[in-house]
């Protein structure tokens, strides 16, 4: 993130080069040792093999419930995956894990969620992604987390997530459900952007109109009220994950009140009392400057006007 990328190098708190260049086949969890797939490791998959490497979508083998479909982890080939099962119920279904695979067939990124293949046999739609080990950001900023996720952690999570969302948006893709949910992490903290069951493809940086889906609490101001979506309504939800970072607070938290995370939060942010808004498990363990730079930069993706908030470009590295 160029802003606080600066602050955070004047702190000797960044990611080194090797860090920074390391490619997707060389991607290895250094503490459960992990691997993601090569970039070519693509093929469309039966749904016996797909059975057979979720021990039959075992409950033991469950690892979340999207708004379409659960995902089971398998493996298969000696790689380790993550299978959704998708909801195509209705036209709709269909329609969006449609949008799925085009959106990600081509999609290769140290910080996206790489899609392996998928199954279309009989009524079954079955999506095939790369297994990622330590759950969602959304896990890890719960106050019932086993370990508190650390102030130089909450940056990398909050840089990865950046350069994931700039990743796609280079490549005309609206993510339109970016939350802490579909922000994915390894053991050792790396990122990526996961459940593109809403994402859209844009032929230029442009807007359109839509149905309002997904999570209220994430939805910039026009497109919860008037159904327009574009790279900008991705940059205000990436707004309100920093604030989550921050703060450690969900966007429903008791302590915000009815305003919700973002109502409590905008007189903060414009007033520059970024050190009310900190995690109170933070307090003596962050970095002051860092934090104005990070509050600064959730209040520019916050913006009511789409057209005065940040470009992606402006935000990831």
């Amino acid at each position: 993130m160029s802003h606080l990328h600066t602050q955070v190098k004047q702190g000797k708190q960044h990611v080194n080069s090797h860090e920074k260049h390391e490619t997707i086949e060389q991607s290895v969890c250094s503490v459960c040792n992990n691997r993601r797939p090569k970039f070519e490791w693509k093929r469309d998959f039966t749904y016996a093999e797909l059975h057979a490497a979720t021990r039959g979508f075992s409950p033991t083998n469950y690892l979340s419930e999207g708004g379409f479909g659960a995902v089971f982890k398998g493996e298969f080939c000696g790689h380790k995956i993550a299978v959704k099962q998708h909801k195509c119920e209705n036209h709709k279904g269909e329609k969006e894990f449609k949008s799925e695979v085009d959106a990600l067939s081509k999609a290769r990124h140290e910080n996206v969620v790489m899609l392996l293949g998928s199954c279309t046999e009989g009524n079954n739609r079955l999506l095939v992604y790369e297994y990622v080990c330590n759950g969602s950001l959304n896990q890890h900023l719960s106050e019932h987390s086993r370990k508190l996720l650390s102030w130089q952690d909450r940056l990398k999570v909050a840089d990865g997530a950046a350069k994931g969302l700039l990743y796609l948006h280079e490549n005309n893709i609206i993510h339109r459900d970016m939350t802490p949910n579909n922000i994915l992490l390894t053991h050792d903290n790396k990122v990526l952007l996961g459940d593109f069951g809403l994402a859209r493809t844009l032929i230029e940086d442009s807007s359109y109109s839509t149905d309002c889906v997904g999570n209220l609490a994430y939805m910039a101001p026009e497109y919860a009220e008037f159904g327009k979506v574009s790279m900008k309504t991705d940059v205000y939800s990436f707004g309100v994950v920093l604030l989550q970072l921050i703060t450690g607070l969900r966007t429903t938290d008791k302590r915000v009140g009815e305003k919700g995370l973002v109502g409590w939060a905008r007189p903060l942010l414009r007033e520059g009392k970024c050190q009310s808004l900190i995690d109170g498990r933070m307090i003596n363990s962050h970095d002051c400057h860092q934090l104005y730079w990070m509050s600064r930069l959730a209040e520019n993706c916050l913006l009511r006007d789409p057209h005065k908030r940040l470009h992606m470009s402006r935000v990831s590295l």
